[in-house]
């Protein structure tokens, strides 16, 4: 039985980017970062309940579709912070 998990939005994630960001970064720059932060830790999240691998239709072991699913949301989200950083 899992447990019910709070799952981030990018809504939940705006306030923290917007303290990282060029101060006149604009808010859809701002919410595009928080949209990547909060799929990576909702990826995050499932692997961790689900395991790093699962079964596919065929019942072969894969890699979770979510590794991927996060490696990208960082990938982007480092890409935009380096851009907007406000340091």
């Amino acid at each position: 039985m899992s447990q019910e998990r709070a799952t981030p939005s990018a809504g939940d994630c705006f306030f923290e980017i917007q303290d990282q960001v060029a101060q006149r970064t604009p808010d859809a720059i701002v919410e595009a970062i928080s949209t990547q932060l909060a799929l990576a830790r909702n990826a995050r999240s499932r692997i961790v309940e689900e395991g790093a691998v699962v079964r596919d239709m065929r019942g072969s072991v894969i890699p979770h579709p979510a590794i991927k699913v996060e490696a990208d949301a960082i990938k982007l989200y480092t890409a935009l912070i380096a851009k907007h950083k406000g340091f």
